[in-house]
């Protein structure tokens, strides 16, 4: 299979190191920086390199396009692949706005290639081990959900794009829709949802607090920044309180720990030593492989997670519950 990567930044060469891993063929890249196009090459060495990745969508020896560019690039380059018959990974999130979105899906049900967007949580090893204590009832009846994930300041960005709203979509959709996503995925239809965040001097979320409530009446609360030192990285944790026991992840102790409410012993979950990235795309070139739909993540399911995301950022600016349809 002949992979295509668009974009050179950051989120492409993570990708790529995952392609890399599995022994895959990056055919081509795509970048409009000349320096990082060139840096990426050599570290790659891909057969063709493109400057305008229009182009290199339009190359018949490509079966799969990678797009890592940033997000206001989603829907063309998206809509272009596929209504060229490419396979095509999007990175998280699908896009900026829901029209984009439904665009983006109505490509993709006219396309016969196969489409996801990489909400890589869904492949990640803590939060498989998570999903699966779910899915055989070990909690119990869940009461209550709690997520955070906090970062530096990603100033890594090209022209630090990520820290303008109107290219990123802000806090919640590039950052919290990570854990937005597993939670949705996992807890059912959410019913309404509230916001709160903390601006910074340049009129940017750099905090927010979010309460999830489901049509069953439990809560989620999920919390998010780029409040962590320069050098620390990222770092996110979760905790499940159901009925019968309370579930604890870590990320920065690599830890999960399922605690029983009638039982005084804690029980350290084991952790498969496992790339998500890695698991992410293996799954994606299997479907293609096998000629099916991707059933992990849903086109409907991330525009489902990006709808959530715009009902907290609305909420963030007007201060209410806003209510899901």
């Amino acid at each position: 299979m002949n992979i295509g990567i668009a974009g050179c930044g950051f989120m492409g060469d993570v990708h790529a190191e995952a392609y890399k891993k599995l022994g895959s063929n990056i055919y081509a890249i795509a970048e409009k920086n000349e320096a990082k196009l060139n840096s990426f090459a050599n570290k790659f060495q891909p057969i063709a390199v493109y400057q305008d990745v229009v182009d290199m969508i339009m190359d018949d020896k490509i079966d799969l396009i990678d797009i890592c560019l940033p997000t206001p690039f989603h829907k063309e380059i998206a809509v272009r692949a596929l209504l060229n018959n490419k396979n095509v990974l999007l990175e998280k999130p699908i896009a900026l706005s829901l029209d984009d979105a439904l665009e983006i899906k109505k490509a993709a049900q006219k396309s016969s290639a196969e489409f996801m967007v990489a909400h890589v949580l869904r492949f990640w090893p803590e939060y498989s081990i998570i999903r699966k204590q779910i899915n055989q009832k070990s909690l119990g009846k869940i009461k209550e959900i709690y997520a955070s994930r906090f970062n530096e300041p990603p100033l890594w960005s090209d022209g630090t794009w990520i820290m303008d709203e109107n290219q990123s979509g802000g806090l919640i959709i590039d950052l919290m829709i990570h854990d937005i996503d597993f939670i949705a995925w996992n807890f059912g239809k959410i019913k309404r949802v509230w916001s709160t965040g903390v601006l910074d001097s340049n009129n940017f979320h750099t905090q927010v607090f979010a309460v999830m409530e489901f049509n069953n009446g439990s809560k989620a609360y999920v919390e998010g920044g780029y409040l962590n030192p320069k050098g620390s990285g990222l770092n996110s944790q979760m905790r499940i309180y159901g009925d019968k026991a309370k579930l604890e992840m870590y990320s920065h102790e690599d830890k999960i720990i399922l605690k029983e409410n009638n039982n005084e012993k804690t029980i350290l979950l084991d952790i498969p030593v496992i790339d998500g990235y890695v698991e992410e795309v293996t799954y994606f070139m299997d479907a293609i492989d096998a000629g099916k739909a991707p059933s992990v993540i849903s086109v409907d399911e991330a525009i489902e997670s990006l709808s959530v995301c715009l009902a907290l950022k609305k909420s963030l600016k007007e201060g209410n519950w806003i209510e899901l349809v």
